[in-house]
């Protein structure tokens, strides 16, 4: 230890023993810059920072670049058609629905599958007059009572194509003729004038187009004024639907 305080002196005292007689050299220039020094080694890990609210600087963020609005572009195209979804609940059922009215539309009472027929009979010793209707005393069949045995007129209650055909016996000369209401003038005309027999058979028949509420009947006439009614007739009336008018 002493050594190394004796050099220090020494070192301090050279320099002012050279330079008693004013003959010390100049200081000399700076020199070069060395090399610089490896990196230091990592130091320590600082402190936490105080958090900063995020909702509050996102919002921040978002107001300050946010822009305007821009126009509204044009409808893009569809997509394609997606799956069938699942069935939905059932609804609750709906109010009532007013009342129908009768009758179906093809005018047949609402039975699309009724075909009226009649066939009936007369027994009976009177006659009818002439012009009037032959009433009948026995129906062997009479669908939907269309048939009025009293009135002997069938009433058409579905329209369509009938065929009608009657016979009839009598003591005497007879006519008989079918009869529509809607074509009267034009009615079919059936007589046995035979002078040599006495008695008479008359037969006919005919295919008819009906409405609705169309009567058919059949009656007697007479070819000549005067002309006596037979005293008795049988005679048997039939009709039937060949097909509906739709």
């Amino acid at each position: 230890m002493q050594q190394l305080v004796f050099r220090a002196f020494l070192w301090v005292l050279l320099p002012f023993t050279l330079c008693q007689d004013n003959t010390c050299a100049l200081d000399g220039k700076d020199g070069v810059n060395g090399v610089p020094g490896r990196g230091g080694l990592p130091g320590a890990k600082g402190e936490k920072g105080a958090p900063v609210l995020q909702d509050k600087l996102s919002s921040i963020t978002m107001q300050e670049l946010k822009g305007e609005t821009g126009i509204r572009g044009s409808p893009g195209e569809p997509g394609p058609k997606g799956f069938i979804g699942a069935q939905g609940l059932k609804g609750i059922p709906g109010p009532k629905g007013p009342r129908g009215s009768s009758g179906g539309s093809d005018g047949s009472g609402g039975n699309a599958n009724k075909k009226p027929a009649f066939s009936v009979l007369r027994n009976t010793a009177n006659l009818a007059s002439y012009g009037q209707p032959v009433d009948f005393d026995k129906e062997l069949s009479n669908v939907d009572n269309d048939f009025n045995l009293r009135t002997g007129k069938f009433t058409c209650k579905v329209p369509g194509v009938y065929y009608f055909v009657f016979h009839a016996s009598s003591e005497g000369q007879l006519c008989l003729r079918l009869k529509n209401n809607r074509n009267e003038v034009n009615s079919l005309n059936f007589c046995d004038l035979n002078p040599r027999s006495s008695s008479a058979v008359v037969s006919g028949g005919a295919v008819l187009q009906l409405t609705k509420n169309d009567n058919v009947w059949i009656e007697p006439f007479t070819k000549s004024t005067g002309k006596q009614m037979p005293k008795s007739m049988s005679a048997v009336f039939n009709g039937f639907l060949i097909h509906r008018d739709f």
